[in-house]
């Protein structure tokens, strides 16, 4: 497998970092991840403008060759030296190795996973749980797709459980988000998931999933504070995943849930 390396195209051995970079060091980057779709990259404007929200939030020099058509090119000359068609892209921003961070220069990696699907529906047994040994900081900075060491913790506890993903919640013990992406509630035909505000990672999958649900006439989503013990009143819950698709949850404790309004939802995508 090959990756984009500042604009070069290397082979994952070869693509060499200093260890004084900023991204090793200090956790110091930012991230966007995509779905590659036959060819297509999906909500490409999107992903564009979040990543620049996301380096400006986090005061990065942002050059002036960092256009869309440049963020376009980059994915694309990627694929086409992976030779696939789809797949999950992570575009991956970070200062390099100058000790100043005001004046720090930008670099940036891109990596795609190959699938044989447009989007997937993760259907095997997805037992969840919730994760109670830290809570989500709800602040502006959190909200951003970069690095956050305690949820390697968190990813350790899930691992040893042997969870297909755990909740996380914020600091008012209401869910904010799983380590996978955006959790959401269904009974009946309503469709509930935490609102921005809670602890939501800023996501364009996310957005433009709710949107073209909301204007179907299936389902409606709300945006809402949920308590943790609301998932075991659920019909379904399922987790939304930026740049793969959908994981249907198939367990919580004892409570054991259906897929079938959630293999319906998929189709939205």
């Amino acid at each position: 497998m090959k990756i984009n390396l500042g604009g070069i195209i290397v082979s994952t051995k070869d693509a060499l970092i200093n260890i004084e970079n900023k991204a090793f060091r200090n956790g110091d980057a930012v991230k966007e991840v995509i779905r590659f779709v036959n060819g297509e990259i999906i909500d490409w404007e999107d992903h564009y403008f979040n990543l620049m929200a996301s380096m400006r939030i986090y005061r990065m020099n942002i050059p002036l060759d960092f256009t869309p058509e440049f963020f376009q090119e980059q994915i694309n000359l990627l694929v086409k030296e992976n030779q696939t068609t789809s797949g999950k892209v992570e575009f991956f921003v970070f200062r390099n190795d100058d000790k100043d961070f005001l004046n720090a220069s930008i670099n940036f990696t891109i990596t795609i996973e190959n699938s044989d699907n447009n989007w997937e529906f993760l259907t095997t047994e997805n037992e969840i749980d919730v994760y109670k040994d830290y809570t989500v900081n709800t602040s502006f900075y959190s909200l951003v797709n970069t690095q956050k060491p305690e949820e390697n913790i968190a990813e350790i506890y899930r691992l040893e459980n042997d969870y297909a993903d755990i909740i996380l919640l914020n600091v008012n013990k209401r869910m904010a988000r799983s380590l996978k992406g955006s959790i959401f509630v269904i009974n009946g035909n309503t469709i509930r998931t935490p609102k921005k505000e809670e602890g939501v990672i800023t996501s364009v999958l996310r957005n433009n999933f709710i949107t073209k649900v909301n204007k179907a006439e299936e389902f409606k989503i709300e945006e809402v504070e949920i308590f943790p013990f609301e998932i075991q009143k659920a019909e379904e819950v399922f987790i939304l995943i930026d740049g793969v698709g959908i994981m249907p949850i198939t367990k919580n404790r004892k409570k054991e849930y259906s897929t079938e309004k959630t293999q319906l939802i998929f189709n939205f995508l």
